[in-house]
């Protein structure tokens, strides 16, 4: 009786234990016959058999029905009597997680091996459980902590180069920051709260840089942003930051996240100062690149054109010497030359803008007399006005101290423009007034200042703020008839400001123009002048010059233009040739040198340092360049290497013959 009670609990345990159970099968070990126990409805519709004589063979060949596919390689890969029975030795039991197909749905089960508990022990127990539940429990889980690991290290690794990390919510504007450094924490902003786009605006009023303020608080509204994200799906935008008094770069990138927490905001701030100092930097080696590379073309285009133009003019200038030419060839050999000044300015311009424009252009500032300025520019300006029919009137009595320093070639310049402007654009018949006036100032110093007045066709409003302009002239018909460059007001503010001065217009259409020029300059001592240096070259007669020109037709240019003046002259191809004779003829052969400067061989440079290196006479030996390089710079190689003094070229035979006679008769 007591056995009999014993089986039938035993049994009633194993229904028991059954119902957690899909099915239940037992294995004699031996000869690998299964019998099923029990199983659950969803274990018997996948119409399985109850009972066969190979469980191994039966599982194996049944696994494709009702084996999830992507788990039918791990079920075939493990579950072979070798392996389950080495399990049941070693831990008395064997198990297999693995998903099986009820009803098109993919359950996860285990299936677990056991042995009984029996004197010959030749039978198992190989149970199948539902574990899904636990299963995708324990990787979501596993998923959800992979995903805040990842999170994490990305947040903390960004975190280094971002000031700050905001989460906001659109719907509520309710946002928390999720990092930040300790430099943007000292700025004493919200970490968390509601209506993140009202604080941001008032914190980034008193945190942004004034330059970027105006088009930050223009662009980041609520509705502005949320429009770019909702189209483009993220918005980014470069300013700078005043952290700690200096002014940083940074990038603000907002991006619209939309997942299984909602809709969110995702705002970093980017640290990108270094980034901005390197493109700055790249920027600016770029520009200098181009502007050596432009201001390299326009020297050695202006050398191109200066040598033609040199014979050009040179023989112009001997044509227009000889005696009893005939009116019309005159006529001819006028315009010529003045066809041939009016290129000769243009080329000058865009030198000088380009100067400019590079930080090139010096000044030279020095005694300048500006009693002699006036009476340069009332020769040229009263010549310019009387072939136009112009009257010209010279206003400069309230001038009491002439003698200033300051640089007279650039005072000239400036003047001269503006008057050439002036009378150029005024009709025949009409009036131009130049107008010089001095006020005291304190220091030493007095404010001269220059009026430039006419009555011409006047300039429109709309143009007077691009007058000083680059490459703008006024688009008139009656100006664009009139040849020019657009770059003399250029050039001649950009100089007046070089000057430490002031320029300024006021015109009206068809009543005139009016250009004001204001500069402050020293006032020197007066000291007794000599009189005017006289360019008749008599004193020059019989002297020696050593010509070192590698151009034929420039050197036969020079060569005939001083011996107008009675110089002996005698030719060397290069700097070599010219260094040699000039060693081998000894100190006293020459009275002095006109050197080119682009020479074969050796160049004017090289030549001049070779002769001063001679020493003795050799190294006062008068030294003059005339060259097609036209640049200051190129003049102040030439001084640097030990010339007296350069003639650009084309060469003023005036000019020229002056300069030998200041080196020569000392």
């Amino acid at each position: 009786m007591k056995n009999e009670v014993l089986q039938v609990s035993q049994s009633s345990v194993a229904q028991a234990l059954a119902a957690d159970y899909f099915c239940i099968y037992y294995v004699n070990v031996d000869n690998d016959k299964f019998i099923e126990y029990s199983s659950s409805p969803e274990y018997r519709a996948l119409g399985l058999p109850t009972m066969g004589d190979d469980i191994i063979s039966f599982a194996r060949n049944n696994f494709e029905e009702v084996i999830y596919g992507e788990d039918q390689e791990l079920f075939l890969k493990n579950f072979v009597k070798e392996r389950i029975i080495a399990s049941l030795d070693a831990h008395g039991s064997f198990a297999l997680v693995f998903r099986m197909m009820f009803g098109n749905v993919p359950t996860y089960v285990n299936l677990k091996v056991t042995r009984m508990i029996e004197k010959e022990a030749k039978h198992v127990v190989i149970g199948i459980s539902s574990v899904d539940e636990q299963v995708r429990s324990r990787l979501a889980y596993e998923a959800a902590h992979q995903a805040s690991m990842t999170y994490s290290s990305v947040a903390q690794a960004l975190a280094g180069d971002y000031f700050s990390i905001y989460v906001v919510d659109p719907q509520t504007d309710r946002f928390i920051e999720y990092s930040a450094t300790e430099e943007y924490d000292r700025m004493g902003v919200e970490k968390e709260g509601g209506d993140f786009f009202g604080l941001s605006r008032r914190n980034l009023e008193r945190l942004i840089h004034d330059d970027d303020r105006d088009r930050f608080m223009k662009v980041f509204t609520k509705e502005r942003i949320m429009s770019i994200l909702e189209r483009d799906g993220s918005f980014t935008m470069k300013y700078r930051l005043m952290v700690d008094e200096n002014p940083t770069w940074v990038s603000m990138k907002a991006t619209l996240l939309d997942d299984k927490d909602g809709r969110h905001i995702i705002i970093g701030t980017n640290n990108i100062s270094a980034q901005m100092n390197r493109e700055e930097e790249y920027k600016k080696q770029v520009a200098e690149a181009r502007t050596s590379a432009r201001n390299d073309f326009l020297a050695n285009m202006s050398h191109d054109i200066r040598t033609p133009m040199n014979a050009i003019v040179g023989y112009t200038n001997i044509a227009k010497s000889h005696e009893d030419i005939p009116d019309a060839v005159m006529d001819v050999l006028n315009k010529i030359g003045s066809s041939s000044h009016f290129l000769l300015s243009l080329i000058n311009d865009v030198l000088d803008i380009s100067k400019i424009e590079s930080g090139k252009m010096q000044l030279s500032p020095g005694r300048c007399d500006l009693n002699d300025i006036f009476r340069r520019i009332e020769d040229i300006t009263a010549l310019q006005a009387k072939n136009k029919s112009l009257k010209i009137a010279y206003d400069r009595s309230t001038i009491r101290h002439t003698l200033v320093e300051g640089d007279e070639l650039r005072i000239e310049q400036v003047l001269i423009n503006i008057i050439s402007n002036a009378i150029k654009y005024t009709p025949e018949g009409k009036t131009v007034d130049i107008i010089a006036e001095e006020e005291p100032g304190e220091g030493g110093k007095n404010m001269y200042t220059f009026i430039v007045r006419d009555t011409a066709i006047g300039i429109n409003r709309e143009y007077l703020p691009y007058i000083f302009e680059s490459f703008t002239r006024e688009e008139k018909t009656t100006v664009n008839r009139i040849q020019g460059t657009g770059l003399g007001l250029a050039i001649t503010a950009r100089v007046v400001e070089l000057m430490g001065g002031a320029i300024s217009v006021k015109s009206e259409p068809g009543e005139g123009t009016e250009f004001t020029v204001k500069l402050t300059l020293p006032a020197l001592e007066s000291e007794e002048k000599t009189a005017p240096e006289e360019t008749d070259g008599g004193e020059l007669s019989g002297r020696r010059i050593l010509l070192a020109e590698d151009n034929e037709i420039n050197a036969e240019i020079a060569v005939m233009t001083l011996e107008q003046f009675g110089i002996e002259t005698e030719l060397a191809k290069n700097g070599r040739i010219a260094l040699d004779m000039i060693k081998n003829k000894g100190e006293s052969a020459y009275d002095a040198v006109l050197m080119d400067i682009q020479m074969p061989e050796m160049n004017g440079l090289e030549a001049t340092r070779a002769i001063r290196a001679l020493g003795g006479g050799f190294a006062s030996l008068p030294i003059i360049a005339m060259s097609a390089n036209a640049y200051d710079e190129d003049v102040r190689d030439c001084l640097e290497a030990g010339m007296n003094a350069h003639v650009p070229k084309p060469f003023d035979p005036d000019e020229l013959i002056r300069l030998i006679k200041k080196n020569i008769l000392k």
